[in-house]
């Protein structure tokens, strides 16, 4: 019995942001492409100086419950 559902070649993107999203990736590629002038490199993990105000920042960025919240970045 075939499938009722209908699936949209879009991929849940509106028209509008097509053009963006695809700017977005080129840039994030260029970023990441060592070759390119852009390229600023890669330091995977946390960063931070360590100091106890700087790790309490760090804990309350990766809180779901904090103002100061950033989530998860990819």
């Amino acid at each position: 019995m075939p499938s009722s559902k209908t699936s949209s070649s879009s991929g849940g993107h509106k028209s509008g942001t097509t053009a963006a999203r695809q700017a977005h990736l080129n840039n994030h590629a260029n970023q990441c492409n060592p070759k390119h002038p852009e390229y600023r490199g890669f330091q995977p993990g946390y960063q931070g100086k360590g100091t106890k105000a700087d790790l309490i920042n760090h804990a309350k960025q990766l809180n779901p419950t904090n103002s100061l919240y950033k989530g998860e970045q990819n």
